[in-house]
């Protein structure tokens, strides 16, 4: 059997790491749903208790026994799950840490020819600033009960204030808490994402010279980031971070002087050779136009901004900005 290329290894771990970042999201989403469960009744009473008020104001609201019993049961829910939550995020970079230093060992095993072992898994650990538990990733976890709380009381006044039905308004509360959910699968996957990344830019940099760099390799499947595609095949030095946006997909690849960049297909290459229609899918027709009419270059898609956990992350330019309007 033919030895596989280096983006073909690359790609056989990206489903690595999206097996595991899947077990764990899933888990944590269950572990959320029961915080619904078992607040369903405590939201009953207090639908039940709205219904036989005429027209409450927020002050009524606030004071009856149903919804205090709801706002207290809700924050210890969701102080268990957020206790839950950092230790999840906890394991789970842990373990994308081990998978980032095996998958980079392979990769400059498979170019150098072997030969080279990488650094330890508890070490690596110490040098991820965003995993510090006084840093402000676990500051922004330990909000999500706050947050999540301040959008169940907006859900309830609002749908009150509105004359809703209490059947509409306790499916607004479900809502409500639903954003809770979403702020902490996003956080964790990006943690696992993140250490996985720098794990391997760590071992990169433990090479001693061999190698030099890294490469920007992102997933072309499906629906990609615009952002992401103008980075795909860059080429970046060691001292870069690989600053994709959150819940991304990209990964850094090994730049051995005597192997060369193992993409063969930079971004624009890959987006350039597409038909029309998909490339009108993927930028939308106004950027499409733009960027047909020569308006824009196609590294421009792709811009820093400054984030208060993770340092600096990519997003997709705006059409807005990329034509400086």
């Amino acid at each position: 059997m033919a030895m596989p290329t280096i983006t073909q290894l690359a790609q056989s771990q990206r489903k690595q790491i999206s097996d595991a970042d899947a077990a764990n999201l899933e888990a944590l989403a269950r572990a959320y749903s029961l915080i619904y469960s078992d607040l369903d009744g405590d939201v009953d009473s207090l639908m039940l208790a709205i219904e036989k008020l005429d027209k409450p104001s927020q002050a009524e609201i606030k004071a009856l026994p149903q919804y205090k019993r709801l706002m207290r049961n809700a924050e210890r829910e969701l102080d268990d799950f957020t206790k839950y939550l950092e230790t999840t995020v906890g394991t789970a970079a842990i373990a994308a840490i081990g998978l980032g230093l095996a998958h980079s060992e392979a990769l400059v095993n498979l170019a150098a020819g072997g030969g080279f072992t990488g650094l330890d898994t508890g070490a690596m650990r110490q040098l991820l600033n965003f995993l510090r538990k006084d840093g402000p990733l676990y500051a922004r976890l330990k909000l999500i009960t706050d947050s999540t709380i301040d959008k169940v009381v907006q859900s309830i006044l609002d749908g009150v204030a509105s004359g809703f039905n209490p059947r509409v308004i306790a499916s607004n509360i479900q809502d409500a808490f639903g954003g809770g959910l979403t702020d902490a699968l996003r956080n964790t996957r990006t943690v696992q994402i993140k250490s996985y990344q720098e794990s391997a830019r760590a071992n990169y940099i433990a090479t001693d010279g061999l190698v030099t760099g890294w490469v920007w390799f992102a997933n072309l499947s499906g629906e990609p980031c615009l952002s992401c595609v103008a980075m795909h095949g860059t080429e970046h030095t060691l001292d870069e971070v690989l600053d994709d946006h959150y819940n991304g997909e990209c990964a850094a690849l090994p730049l051995i002087p005597d192997f060369g960049n193992p993409v063969e297909q930079t971004g624009q290459a890959w987006f350039d050779s597409l038909d029309e229609t998909r490339q009108r899918a993927l930028m939308g027709d106004s950027k499409y136009e733009a960027y047909s009419a020569g308006k824009f270059e196609f590294s421009a898609l792709s811009n820093q901004q400054n984030n208060d956990i993770f340092g600096t992350m990519r997003t997709e330019t705006s059409l807005k900005d990329l034509l400086g309007e």
